[in-house]
């Protein structure tokens, strides 16, 4: 095949996939086709910090290098909180949040979306401090409280979303109609 033919099938080719993109183009899309509203829980919190020390054994010494031999050794992390959601008096949500991270240092994240029918609807929300830990926790002023709580009614419409998320500087849990 000579190069000319090659080049002209290349170009033919061409510009049939382009036409196909140009048709294609005027054909409506509908992403989805729900009637629902969301109840989206997004937020991010630093939680409270606790630090975790120990005394190594001599016999953990030596198996040391002696550059990293420490007598005490320090972990931190972020105490874990438990988040219940209910909705119309149903809980819908009800899981430990861990700090993010391999040694779950890092700050908490909650993302959940809820679809609900349109109308009214009573969402509670609790964001706790889990068990007997929160005594041993740092007090740190910038850190989230140990209880945050949200409890309204509200009514949604199609396809609207109802934001609930963490406002630092009130220390709260806040809502947002979107």
């Amino acid at each position: 095949m000579s190069r000319m033919l090659r080049i002209a099938i290349g170009a033919a080719v061409l510009a049939g996939v382009l036409a196909v993109v140009r048709i294609v183009s005027f054909l409506s899309y509908v992403a989805v086709e729900h009637t629902e509203g969301i109840v989206r829980l997004a937020w991010r919190a630093r939680g409270e910090h606790v630090r975790e020390c120990r005394h190594l054994s001599p016999e953990e010494l030596a198996k040391l290098p002696p550059h990293m031999r420490q007598e005490e050794v320090c972990e931190g992390r972020v105490l874990p909180y438990r988040l219940v959601v209910t909705l119309d008096g149903t809980e819908r949500i009800n899981r430990e949040v861990r700090g993010a991270g391999a040694r779950e240092d890092r700050p908490l994240y909650v993302t959940e979306d809820l679809a609900v029918a349109p109308g009214p609807h009573r969402v509670s929300v609790s964001f706790t401090l889990e068990g007997a830990a929160a005594a041993a926790a740092e007090s740190d002023e910038r850190a989230t409280p140990s209880r945050l709580t949200f409890d309204t009614t509200v009514t949604l419409a199609e396809r609207r979303v109802l934001l609930v998320t963490y406002d630092e500087d009130r220390k709260a849990l806040i809502s947002r109609d979107r």
